[in-house]
């Protein structure tokens, strides 16, 4: 039995994890593009009247959803034989999660002022845990060395 069994079981569960997690968001932004409205009042930044902040255009919807799934085939990607070419992209990635968990100072993330809203209360409970979550899948993919 190899030592490195456990790296590799590691390695695989980001993997998996991490694609299908941002692989359902990314299906839940086409839905949202389409025409969907389930969930997306709890999923847009509120202000004080509970109204959303703003309202994102199908097509910068549809630009979130290739982008997450682009992310959630590069977390497939970074088991194979093209790993060495990912880490930097994987790299990114984390840091593009951790910098939402972090957030903006106002609306989103750990830095978020507001705190009445649906969308905050699920931001703190919800969103700014998985995208640390998926920071530190994304880091550890990304810290894989080439074998």
């Amino acid at each position: 039995m190899s030592d490195k069994l456990p790296v590799t079981a590691l390695m695989r569960f980001a993997s998996v994890g991490a694609a299908l997690i941002t692989g359902a968001i990314s299906a839940l932004h086409v839905y949202w593009a389409a025409g969907g409205r389930a969930g997306l009042s709890a999923a847009l930044p509120q202000t004080a009247a509970g109204k959303p902040a703003f309202m994102p255009s199908p097509a910068a919807t549809l630009v979130v959803a290739a982008g997450l799934a682009g992310m959630s085939g590069a977390a497939l990607l970074s088991q194979s034989q093209e790993a060495a070419r990912l880490r930097w992209p994987l790299r990114l990635i984390a840091g593009v999660f951790l910098l939402r968990a972090v957030g903006d100072g106002r609306s989103v993330g750990l830095t978020r002022q507001a705190s009445g809203t649906q969308f905050a209360r699920l931001d703190a409970r919800v969103y700014t845990p998985l995208c640390v979550l998926l920071a530190v899948l994304y880091g550890v993919m990304g810290l894989k060395r080439a074998a």
